[in-house]
């Protein structure tokens, strides 16, 4: 689905042909601009699309992030999509989704890029900067999951100096991080793979092997601050729950569970 010129290395029919029966990515919607991949996951999800149901944008208009913020979403040059999944969990445990995720994301990067490392809860980075970000949402009824709608963004292309300048130090690119242009329809099928994976285990094994893997890309052992409604706290990242939850003991070796919240690291204390 198309509503205008496509992008020469993001070709709709391309993509089609290359998920073609695959459990995700089997059916494609592709835009070439969106007000947000969620919104239309979401809309479709409603209507009863089929687990693994994907929304493609070449550029969003209003890309989302935490807590309503903006995800700048270019044409040209990145990736924004949005997929459907309906696990068998509980609403409590849908943040474990966000963590699956990210887990996949990264497990994916690192093969372009090494330095790939995860900030909790949603962050994928190189060498300490942003390159991709997840937004997971959620529609329950009591105790049963719906659907969730997993939306990545992830910067391919995208140079430097195309990032508003107050987030050039804090974010990057494939592009920059390997001094050459990545194929955008190949990382998309790779990325859907990698889910595909992770989602696979996730439903077979559980979120043991996921927190396993995810504390291996992670922050553990660094001095973080987390900002979390109005308190502050700061402290070691000693691991994650069961539940996904951010585990942080402090200098009074007291060790705190956050359920929500923005981390920053604390660069001059980081202990390796």
């Amino acid at each position: 689905m198309d509503n205008g010129k496509q992008p020469v290395d993001f070709n709709e029919d391309t993509l089609r042909g290359l998920l073609s029966g695959r459990r995700i990515g089997g059916s494609v919607y592709f835009f070439r601009k969106v007000a947000s991949t969620n919104e239309i996951a979401c809309e479709l999800a409603l209507k009863g699309a089929s687990e693994g149901t994907v929304v493609i944008a070449d550029a969003q208009t209003k890309g989302k992030g935490r807590f309503n913020r903006v995800w700048q979403s270019p044409a040209g040059c990145n990736l924004y999509t949005s997929i459907v999944i309906r696990p068998p969990t509980e609403p409590a445990l849908a943040s474990q989704i966000t963590l699956m995720t990210g887990v996949a994301v990264a497990e994916l990067l690192s093969s372009y890029c090494p330095y790939v490392t995860l900030k909790w809860p949603n962050d994928v980075q190189i060498g300490g900067k942003k390159v991709s970000g997840i937004l997971a949402q959620m529609r329950a009824s009591g105790k049963r999951v719906d659907f969730i709608i997993v939306g990545i963004g992830t910067n391919i292309n995208m140079k430097r100096d195309a990032f508003e300048e107050t987030i050039q130090d804090i974010s990057t690119s494939l592009r920059e991080e390997t001094g050459g242009d990545i194929s955008r329809v190949d990382l998309t099928v790779k990325l859907y793979d990698s889910f595909e994976r992770w989602y696979a285990r996730y439903i077979r094994d559980g979120f043991d092997p996921i927190r396993d893997m995810w504390l291996k890309y992670n922050s553990k052992g660094r001095h973080v601050q987390v900002v979390s409604g109005n308190e502050l706290y700061k402290g070691e990242v000693v691991g994650i729950d069961g539940d996904g939850a951010l585990l942080l003991r402090d200098e009074n070796k007291i060790t705190r569970r956050i359920i929500a919240g923005d981390v920053s690291i604390l660069r001059g204390l980081v202990c390796f």
